[in-house]
């Protein structure tokens, strides 16, 4: 089996188990939010600021140097397993020390044991680094997936309980807990993995250098990512906070469900066929068009029927996130279709690259950030809309001439589903319009149904006529 047929069939199995998951996610999600109050989610960022970032390094990129390794043997793997574990330890105790000072930062007290929470979260985390990147290296998924699907499924319906039983905040980082937990013990248990008592500085060294590169690229991201709820946590109340940090998590679901499968399968396949420009370049232009076919309709359809989707699921309390909500939708199209440049040039062992967009990024979007929060909560979207996107349109026409692919076929593989997506919004529209004109009252779950319904029915059909491979594509992956 050819290495793009391998990690085409790995994606479908990825995609299932993922899925299901994310069917799962959402309605914990949905269950949580209307038990939990905006401030719970706005606590929760305030007390895994400081941690997030020092679990970028807690990881130290070694699962990415494990995968990109054209060799490895079992002594390298123990070595590199017992430098994480020692690795975890020191940033667990650092978890411990660093809730006070940011109990002084955002000025909540509340944060302390939440934030000395998280350092079970490090030593669970290292723990799975190096069985884990074993899995993606041999391609796997169908276990990967697996593995996933369970840890949603466990912390899910212990998030309900807990917060059912009144557990407020507590619930969401009882959540990581949980997951991680289950996630563990299924990745020693499916793998049967274990790492010899040994240990050599010199075996792990090569992984370690190469790791360090990458988690310096990954600590800027963080940086920039993060400081849009920096800067929000000390102009505004913890309410505010939570309103935005909720909008952005539930516009980022495809982001963080769907992409993520495209990238675990394509980085693989990236490294194993990074010494073939002709098959690479194919593979990167394969992988966008289906990046785009799969997210262009959902973060449309989110901008459209974003307002009715808050109001029909949750309560009151979250109605003033419902403009965030629509436009963060349509920002995290070039969030997902630019994700995977940066899969590219790490498969292609040059982490460096990386970390030259991250430094840009940390100068420029916590700057816009910083001056946008000082106008109000929907002020927060002109740096997204504003600096984010100039970057990253810059960023992609960097990645477009290492690899020596021009723009046009770069365009042309967004052709199909670009034309697919515009049609069905126009349905949409149409449809609303003509819901609107006839008067009729009609409930809102009724109507939303009525547009998701035709949307994917108009969606799919103009995606069959306009390319009719592609679906066949899919539907043999799906076989």
């Amino acid at each position: 089996m050819s290495i793009e047929s391998k990690a085409a069939k790995g994606a479908t199995w990825l995609a299932f188990f993922q899925f299901t998951g994310q069917a799962i996610s959402w309605a914990a999600t949905v269950i949580v939010a209307r038990i939990l109050v905006p401030g719970d989610y706005g606590l929760m960022e305030m007390a895994t600021l400081i941690t997030g970032y020092a679990f970028i390094f807690n990881e130290l990129g070694l699962g990415h140097a494990i995968i990109q390794s054209p060799t490895l043997t079992e002594r390298q793997q123990s070595s590199v397993f017992w430098f994480s574990m020692m690795l975890s330890l020191f940033f667990a105790l650092f978890a411990l020390g660093v809730a006070y000072p940011t109990a002084l930062i955002f000025d909540e007290p509340k944060v302390i044991p939440l934030t000395q929470a998280t350092s079970i979260l490090f030593i669970l985390s290292g723990l799975q680094i190096v069985p884990g990147s074993l899995l993606h290296k041999q391609m796997n998924f169908r276990i990967i997936g697996f593995i996933n699907m369970m840890g949603v499924l466990v912390s899910c319906i212990s998030m309900v309980v807990i917060a059912k039983l009144g557990g407020g905040v507590w619930t969401l980082i009882g959540g990581h807990i949980i997951r991680s937990l289950t996630r563990t013990v299924l990745v020693y248990s499916t793998t049967g993995w274990r790492p010899l008592v040994s240990f050599h500085f010199q075996e792990a060294k090569r992984f370690i250098q190469f790791g360090v590169l990458v988690a310096v690229g990954r600590s800027l991201f963080y940086v920039y990512e993060k400081s849009d709820k920096f800067f929000a946590g000390r102009a505004w109340p913890a309410q505010s906070l939570g309103l935005y940090s909720f909008a952005l998590q539930l516009a980022m679901i495809p982001t963080e469900k769907i992409v993520p499968i495209i990238n675990q399968v394509s980085y693989s396949a990236f490294a194993a066929l990074q010494n073939e420009k002709d098959r690479f370049n194919a593979f990167y232009l394969n992988i966008t068009k289906i990046t785009a076919t799969v997210v262009l309709p959902i973060f449309c359809g989110g901008f459209l029927l974003g307002e009715g989707i808050i109001r029909l699921l949750l309560n009151e309390q979250w109605y003033p996130m419902i403009t965030l909500f629509r436009y963060l939708c349509l920002v995290q199209i070039i969030v997902s279709m630019t994700t995977v440049n940066q899969t590219v040039h790490s498969a292609q062992g040059k982490p460096g690259r990386t970390i030259v967009l991250n430094s840009i990024r940390v100068i420029f979007m916590p700057l816009s950030f910083f001056f946008a929060v000082q106008y109000g909560i929907n002020a927060i979207l002109v740096p997204w809309f504003t600096t984010y996107m100039i970057i990253n349109l810059a960023w992609l026409v960097y990645t477009l001439n290492k690899l020596d692919i021009s723009m046009v076929s770069y365009l042309n593989s967004l052709r199909v589903p670009a034309s697919a997506t515009a049609i069905m919004v126009l349905a949409i529209v149409a449809m609303e319009y003509a819901l609107g004109f006839i008067q009729v009252h009609i409930p809102l779950y009724a109507s939303l149904c009525v547009e998701i319904i035709v949307g994917t029915a108009v969606y799919g059909f103009f995606l069959w006529r306009l390319d009719s491979d592609l679906l066949s594509k899919l539907r043999n992956m799906l076989r």
